[in-house]
């Protein structure tokens, strides 16, 4: 009986889910009409000529169904967990490949005569509506959605961690973890995903193998969100090619380094950013400098010796935010957010990143990268790779300013999730992702700096 109640609640969310969902495709697909119109009415000063409506409408199913497929690649229709961020991100995806869809009909059709001012007009219109029309979608989920049903499976320690990690993020408002089971407990948990309402599974890094995946398939079966807390290697088996050994599908994990071209474009972005970069913020580095300075007795500078790709030792430069001497007593020792030993000047200078911004010369000299994995010393690069399975994969690449690890990570982030974040940087590795964490660096110093 409970299984059968537990079954019909399911359903019931998931057709009233469905149902919101097209709702929103509908809305969607209107407004980009409505943006096509607009534009037609703004080219046209209120009055589009029979001439050029005609041939709008007679391509109107090839543009709806153009809008259709994007809205599947990009996404757009899924809300789940989404923030206004990554669905403002499908949206800019979504209109550029509209328009050079439209532009594509336009040319082909014969009698299609669509002036080129609605070609670039329409697009600014689709963003504008589209963003305000999905960010209300948003905005009423977030104020009407139930909390979802949660069930953690981990040992004590690594449940204890994902829980406390859960407190600090929004998420924890809209997910309560009402069951918690040990690995052990292969039964309860099982009968309970069966038998109750549990719409997120949580897994713990530490289930074996073979658990995953009966957990995984079951999951599956009954349609419930699984998240997984992964291992290193299971990052890099992300976005894998699939290769056939005749009628075999194979699973290709490519090297987890950069290529020599990627290596080459990095080098010559890192050098141009940096060679603008430094005269544009001599001001703040002199000020700087003063601040040290006046703020305790000792040198402006520090360097230190840290590792970058292939393991080599450099020396890298910073302000000094600590009193002179610090760790004369205690050895080498890792920071923390409420260090005694930073000086007044270094908190300010380190909540806000200045302290790093003489490692551009590092940059220029060739021993780090804009991004990439955070540069650690060497008696704790020792430590983690005897401790840490997999640790000196972060050496394939040079060590970085800022990378994933320094944008989302705290002081008090585990080397074992810095290691996942760098791998992941590695796997993913572009151009783009490269400028995309850069300005993500901006955004997360002004939101640690303000807090």
């Amino acid at each position: 009986m409970t299984s059968k109640i537990a079954s019909f609640v399911n359903k019931t969310v998931s057709g009233r889910d469905n149902m919101i969902k097209l709702l929103v495709i509908v809305v969607d697909l209107l407004l980009v009409i409505l943006s096509y119109l607009i534009a037609f009415y703004v080219r046209f000063a209120g009055e589009p000529p029979e001439f050029n409506l005609t041939p709008f409408v007679q391509a109107l199913p090839l543009v709806a169904l153009a809008f259709l497929l994007y809205v599947d690649v990009f996404g757009l229709s899924k809300f789940y967990r989404k923030s206004r961020r990554s669905v403002f991100a499908s949206i800019l995806k979504l209109v550029f490949m509209q328009a050079l869809t439209t532009t594509s009909i336009t040319y082909f059709l014969q009698g299609f005569s669509f002036p080129r001012s609605v070609l670039l007009y329409a697009p600014l219109f689709q963003a504008a509506l589209l963003t305000l029309w999905n960010w209300l979608m948003l905005a009423l989920r977030d104020h009407c959605a139930a909390a979802t049903y949660a069930m953690l499976i981990g040992g004590q320690k690594a449940a204890a961690a994902v829980m406390e990690k859960l407190s600090r993020t929004e998420i924890r408002r809209k997910m309560n973890v009402e069951y918690v089971f040990p690995p052990e407990a292969k039964a309860g948990f099982m009968r309970c995903l069966r038998n109750r309402r549990v719409d997120e599974v949580i897994l713990c890094a530490e289930l074996s193998e073979d658990l995953k995946m009966e957990i995984l398939l079951l999951c599956m079966n009954l349609r419930k969100v699984v998240y997984l807390v992964p291992e290193v290697f299971e990052i890099a088996l992300l976005n894998t090619r699939i290769v056939h050994l005749d009628d075999m599908p194979l699973l290709m994990l490519d090297r987890l380094s950069l290529s020599f071209e990627q290596r080459l474009f990095k080098r010559v972005f890192d050098l141009l950013v940096s060679l603008v970069a430094l005269p544009l913020l001599l001001p703040f580095l002199l000020a700087a400098a003063l601040a040290v300075k006046l703020s305790s007795p000792g040198k402006v500078f520090y360097s230190q010796d840290r590792v970058t790709a292939g393991g080599r030792v450099y020396r890298i430069y910073k302000f000094r935010t600590m009193y002179e001497g610090a760790e004369a007593a205690t050895g080498p020792t890792l920071s923390s957010a409420q260090d005694a030993r930073v000086t007044g000047a270094g908190r300010f200078l380190r909540r806000y990143r200045i302290d790093e911004l003489p490692q551009l010369l590092n940059v220029l000299k060739g021993d780090m990268s804009l991004v990439g994995p955070r540069s650690e010393r060497p008696f704790f690069v020792e430590r983690y790779s005897r401790d840490i399975e997999g640790y000196d994969i972060r050496n394939n690449v040079k060590a970085g300013l800022t990378g994933y690890a320094q944008v989302f990570g705290n002081y008090d982030t585990s080397p074992e999730y810095k290691l996942k974040y760098d791998v992941l940087y590695i796997k993913n590795y572009s151009l783009l992702l490269d400028i995309k964490l850069i300005l993500q660096t901006f955004n997360a110093i002004l939101k640690k700096g303000s807090s």
